[in-house]
């Protein structure tokens, strides 16, 4: 009969070395997670005072209330939007400017589905939907504008559901706001826009123009295209679209940006004396997590000079 040996022996130093540091780096993946999700749901209210040489003294003063890339999804449902939006009506903001990306596709369904046609599209108008109808009571006495983005699906109905709630899309389009016989000049930039030159046409290079673009990718035509009298046509440019990068590891966006996007990743930029706004958005891509940037939303109040 054979003789049974029963070991006893336990892990040695460098056994146990391991499991500590293994230990320690999924207590700290789990701690980096959960500061990444607490920090996705902290949305900061920034605050900006921008002189516009073409601004009728009028509207010196006029706030402005900028929210862009919603992007419903996940924990970001449209009853919290909607709630956020009843604490911004604080602010009493004069103008309230939506930008596009207002549903995200979840990271679970990139994972489960082929493509972005594969996903509910019927849940995501829904809470599409939903989220435009919480925000319709929001006050903005001169007025509620929103753009799109080419992500966003089904623009005929985006477009009736904002018109049914009191907001007035700008898809590819115009519109000027009156106050005391002077006015300024809403443009809304769709990432899909093929004829910015005839748009600026329609413009004077002394008409005060803020145009919101959905992304920084149009940026150089807005930038180089020319009033019917020749020179600049825009005043101000708001643009979303980049979420800063999201997700920034050693100084770089894991998002996948754009040469343009990452020159205008995120804040305040000036070109050739036009100010420029990347806000990181309110939400986030696939996921609710955010490190190395912070979800916003800019009150901006307009100056003449």
């Amino acid at each position: 009969m054979a003789n049974r040996i029963k070991s006893n022996k336990k892990p040695g130093i460098g056994g146990r070395i391991a499991l500590v540091v293994f230990a320690v780096l999924l207590l700290g993946i789990a701690l980096i997670f959960g500061l990444g999700v607490a920090n996705a749901s902290l949305i900061r209210i920034r605050r900006a005072e921008v002189v516009l040489s073409d601004l009728p003294q009028t509207f010196d003063g006029t706030t402005l209330l900028y929210a862009s890339d919603i992007d419903l999804c996940g924990i970001n449902t449209p009853s919290r939007a909607g709630i956020l939006f009843n604490q911004l009506q604080s602010l009493k903001p004069d103008i309230l400017v939506l930008g596009g990306d207002y549903n995200s596709i979840s990271l679970l369904e990139r994972l489960n589905q082929a493509n972005q046609e594969d996903v509910n599209l019927s849940d995501k108008l829904a809470d599409r939907s939903d989220f435009f109808y919480y925000i319709k009571s929001f006050q903005a006495p001169l007025g509620k504008f929103a753009v799109a983005s080419i992500e966003d699906p089904e623009w005929s109905d985006l477009r009736r559901v904002m018109e049914d709630n009191g907001v007035q899309p700008l898809f590819n389009g115009k519109v000027d706001i009156h106050d005391n016989g002077f006015r300024i000049w809403l443009v809304g930039i769709c990432s899909n826009v093929t004829n910015l030159n005839d748009a600026a046409k329609a413009f004077s290079k002394n008409d005060c123009v803020i145009a919101i673009a959905e992304g920084p990718d149009v940026l150089p035509i807005l930038l180089t295209s020319e009033a019917r009298d020749s020179g600049q046509w825009i005043d101000l440019a708001l643009c979303g679209h980049t979420h800063g990068g999201q997700i920034q590891l050693f100084g770089r966006s894991v998002l996948s940006v754009s040469d343009t996007e990452q020159r205008f990743l995120t804040g305040w930029n000036t070109q050739s004396g036009i100010p420029i706004l990347t806000t990181e958005g309110v939400g986030c891509e696939g996921l609710n997590l955010r490190l190395g940037t912070e979800p916003e939303i800019w009150l901006i109040t307009l100056k003449s000079q």
